[in-house]
């Protein structure tokens, strides 16, 4: 994950399987039986306000991205495929 921030901006699979990767590590999914597409609803996978944070977090410091609380809402973390988008954005300096 760590090279990701080394490179100006990864590709849209890059970026998906990373933060896939995150999701899984964020939830204690178990890596092999978990299936993470673009419409999975994150909050059916676990995702509370407690780890919220911590995903949160680790986006950051991944990516080396600023997460503003008005960048938040509950509909970020609704469907997968939504948080690959918003992190897209931040990464490319559009948000």
């Amino acid at each position: 994950m760590q090279d990701l921030i080394n490179r100006e901006t990864p590709t849209t699979i890059e970026l998906a399987d990373t933060l896939r990767r995150i999701v899984i590590d964020v939830l204690k999914l178990d890596p092999t039986a978990t299936v993470i597409n673009d419409e999975t609803n994150l909050y059916e996978l676990g995702l509370e306000s407690l780890n919220v944070v911590e995903l949160l977090t680790q986006l950051e410091m991944t990516f080396d991205i600023t997460i503003d609380v008005d960048d938040l809402s509950a509909e970020l973390f609704g469907r997968f495929g939504t948080l690959v988008e918003f992190s897209q954005r931040k990464l490319s300096g559009a948000d």
